[in-house]
């Protein structure tokens, strides 16, 4: 953002827009919010096949094989890990490049506010703008 002038002729120019904030995620959101309704369904499914649910009864099922009961709720949270991981990489790289833009329009802004103002200001074409060309242009 630029900062206050010091002088009240400046403020009379456009004012730069504060850097974008871009959101942290985008088109694949849609996947993670199915991947997660996966993971809690198969979770549940893990919980029904592995344990007695019974309110008289609460435990272990002896003759389940756990590896095979909880091996696709594991799956599906790895790649919701994987996914999380893969979209705040993503943010961060569009972060950078955003950012960089932004700085570079804002050099270029302010370039051609400058030339703008030395234009109104400097009336000899000397490249430097004097007191007295400020005092006759007030």
């Amino acid at each position: 953002m630029l900062p206050d002038s010091r002088d009240s002729r400046i403020t009379e120019g456009p004012r730069l827009p504060s850097p974008p904030q871009p959101r942290r995620r985008g088109s694949l959101e849609f996947y993670e919010w199915i991947l997660l309704i996966l993971l809690l369904g198969s979770l549940g499914l893990a919980v029904a096949t592995s344990y007695t649910l019974d309110p008289d009864n609460v435990g272990i099922k002896e003759d389940v094989d756990f590896v095979e009961a909880w091996t696709l709720p594991i799956f599906f949270f790895l790649v919701l890990v994987m996914f999380d991981y893969f979209a705040s990489k993503r943010y961060g790289d569009f972060n950078k490049e955003i950012l960089a833009q932004w700085k570079e329009d804002k050099i270029q802004f302010m370039k051609m506010f400058t030339e703008d103002a030395r234009r109104k200001y400097d009336k000899n074409n000397d490249d430097k703008i004097s007191n007295e060309e400020l005092k006759n242009n007030d």
